[in-house]
């Protein structure tokens, strides 16, 4: 891996991504929070209609973020280990056929 200069340009890129996704991670300004729901009223809805209704909620607790900040870092974090996955699979291909 170490044998030309510009090879592992990809590896520092991924460390630099991962290590701001994780300082982003940590610092969460709170003039960044999303706002919080709508206070909690009883629901009226039965059968199909509340199991749609809890799937969608079930769903935004895990994909809507609670504060920019941390998302981006979540997603720096995932480009990160992307690149990095694709320099260690690019190893294991032939010299002519590798990407980076």
């Amino acid at each position: 891996m170490a044998d030309a200069p510009g090879k592992n340009q990809p590896l520092i890129a991924a460390a630099a991504l991962v290590g701001t996704g994780v300082l982003l991670r940590q610092w969460k300004p709170t003039l960044l929070d999303m706002p919080d729901p709508k206070k909690k009223r009883p629901h009226v809805d039965s059968g199909l209609s509340r199991k749609v209704r809890k799937a969608r909620d079930g769903v935004a607790k895990i994909a809507l973020p609670s504060n920019m900040v941390r998302s981006m870092g979540n997603s720096l974090l995932a480009l990160g280990g992307g690149i990095v996955a694709m320099r260690l699979l690019d190893e294991v291909v032939e010299d002519n056929e590798r990407l980076f």
